[in-house]
């Protein structure tokens, strides 16, 4: 069972919509559709959120097999199931690469100058 359909049946168990997901993840619901139809595979973060979201270990997304994690540490088996997608993230053009360090360096910026907001907020 692919990772997709697992966040589609934990996402259906809660009785919420792709847009509900969409807007606890604070992405879109065609984003939600795109994973829940394997078109895409969302990164270690976009899935660690999605995992706390829908109160599911991440293994459970990754596996059919519940596997239990205690003190919120890698084992080999997590650390296994998430390099099992290594080839397909390593089969990226150059140019989405450029792309996602682009993306994630504006996103860091965004936070900072929300950081900066909350603690001008903060001091008034």
């Amino acid at each position: 069972m692919s990772i997709g359909t697992r966040v589609k049946q934990y996402r259906e168990a809660k009785n919420w919509s792709q847009e509900d997901l969409a807007i606890r993840l604070d992405t879109t619901q065609t984003t939600i559709s795109n994973i829940e139809s394997d078109k895409n595979i969302p990164n270690s973060l976009l899935l660690n959120k999605i995992a706390k979201e829908l109160e599911v270990d991440i293994n459970d997304l990754l596996n059919d097999a519940p596997t239990v994690i205690y003190d919120n540490e890698f084992n080999d088996q997590s650390v296994a199931n998430v390099n099992q997608y290594n080839p397909i993230f390593n089969i990226q053009s150059p140019e989405l690469l450029e792309s996602i360090i682009k993306n994630q360096e504006q996103i860091a910026k965004l936070m900072e100058i929300q950081s900066k907001l909350i603690e001008s907020l903060l001091k008034k």
